[in-house]
């Protein structure tokens, strides 16, 4: 009986001991989570990358993985992932993309979450999609115009352009001191846009707009677009661009100005961010492009967003990045290094000497126009950017390249159903 309940005890001692054992061992090693975090290349930036890295040694057991994509791939990129089943956990979007691949696809946020009522009203609002979140606000409203080397205008005594052939004139002064007057990266579909949106867009109105969304109007109808597709053409042709225009990145423009040897280059105000980590001393200022005296900037509403695939194994994981990502002093560092005012309420965020003119002059008294990502919501425009740098290689006309937009325009719009179109696929 003894030696029996000696067995017993022994028994009992063992099995707690390997329970012991077995908690420990768990304990120690946790769970291991990668998550991926899908985004263009251009949005790779250290300040991103070192404030990921700051969150994985926070956050014991958790790793994020960046996957970087090529500019002029994305859009196609994200669709075709979304088609497949192939999201990633984490990924950066726009609003108009996000909506254009399709809200189901993504997490929705709303009061309950921590971070949502901090949100500054006007930074949440240009973000719903029928009235709700589908990710982690990150951007504020910022410029896209002529970015200009304030310093080598004032050697030369030149006043800014605000006409084609202001700038034509400014360009020819330039090129005889031996400066690049307008850099040109056309290596890079994505670079070339700005300058075609801004003269379109300050160049249309609400009334145009609503003719082309509704098939009223073909693109190639609208002689304006093919002025402006050939003004930029005449700009390379004429000397007014860097020679190697066709093998240029943006990389080399944000050198090239940096170092001097360019003086103006179209972009988003954050390219004047990237040039002050290269040179801290070089003096930038933003204008709205030059067209025919309109002097009305041209914007992105802040429609970007860190957004959650429903898709991912990890969606708690990922929504608690959000929320350590929503802190103000996490947020001040991000919107500092767009060069963004700031998204949250509780951030003291101070804009440059730059960046308050241009938020004064033009945002707040409403002299802007959206980009036409935002005018033409969830259509996909890469096609046509692709064309713009056909037409710079001299493979393409401005006739064929509105021409081959018109047709693809008309098939997005036929597939998405809108009024005027006729479906792609009718009933039979």
């Amino acid at each position: 009986m003894k030696k029996t309940i000696g067995i017993l005890l022994l028994f009992a001692v063992l099995s707690a001991g390997c329970g012991e054992i077995e908690k420990a061992g768990k304990e120690e090693t946790g769970r291991e989570v990668s998550l991926t975090f899908m985004m263009p290349q251009s949005h790779a930036k250290d300040f991103l990358l070192e404030l990921i890295a700051e969150y994985e040694e926070e956050t014991p057991g958790v790793k994020i993985e960046i996957r970087r994509i090529p500019d002029d791939q994305w859009i196609d990129l994200v669709h075709s992932k979304a088609a497949v089943g192939e999201m990633p956990d984490l990924i950066r979007l726009d609003k108009w993309v996000l909506e254009a691949v399709g809200t189901r696809h993504f997490v929705e946020f709303d009061s309950a979450t921590s971070w949502y009522d901090r949100v500054l009203p006007q930074q949440l609002d240009n973000k719903l999609i029928d009235g709700k979140l589908y990710g982690l606000p990150i951007s504020a409203t910022s410029g896209i115009g002529l970015i200009y080397n304030e310093e080598i205008f004032e050697n030369l005594k030149l006043r800014v352009p605000t006409t084609m052939e202001e700038l034509r004139q400014v360009c020819g002064i330039l090129r005889r001191e031996g400066i690049i007057p307008l850099y040109a990266s056309d290596k890079e579909a994505w670079t070339i846009q700005p300058a075609f949106n801004c003269m379109v867009m300050q160049y249309t109105d609400a009334d145009t707009w609503e003719k082309l969304k509704s098939n009223r109007l073909k693109w190639s109808e609208v002689e304006e677009f093919q002025v402006i597709l050939n003004h930029m053409k005449e700009l390379r042709e004429e000397g007014y661009t860097n020679e190697d225009y066709m093998e240029a990145t943006y990389n080399s423009a944000v050198d090239a100005v940096a170092k001097g040897k360019a003086a103006m280059y179209v972009m988003g105000q954050f390219f004047i961010q990237d040039v002050l980590q290269k040179n801290p001393e070089c003096s930038l200022m933003m204008a709205p492009f030059p067209y025919d005296g309109r002097d009305v900037l041209s914007i992105v509403s802040g429609a970007g967003l860190f957004a959650v695939c429903r898709e991912s194994e990890y969606v708690e994981e990922a929504s608690d990045f959000l929320e350590w990502f929503s802190r103000a002093e996490h947020m001040n560092r991000f919107n500092a290094g767009w060069n963004h005012p700031p998204v949250f309420k509780e951030q003291d965020l101070q804009m440059k000497s730059w960046q308050q003119y241009i938020y004064d002059e033009y945002i707040l008294t409403g002299k802007t126009v959206v980009q036409i990502d935002e005018t033409l919501n969830g259509i996909n425009l890469n096609g046509l950017w692709n064309n713009l740098k056909e037409m710079l290689s001299g493979r393409m006309d401005a006739l064929e390249v509105m021409e081959s937009w018109d047709k693809d325009f008309g098939e997005q719009m036929q597939y998405k159903g809108e009024k005027g179109w006729q479906p792609a696929n009718p009933p039979v």
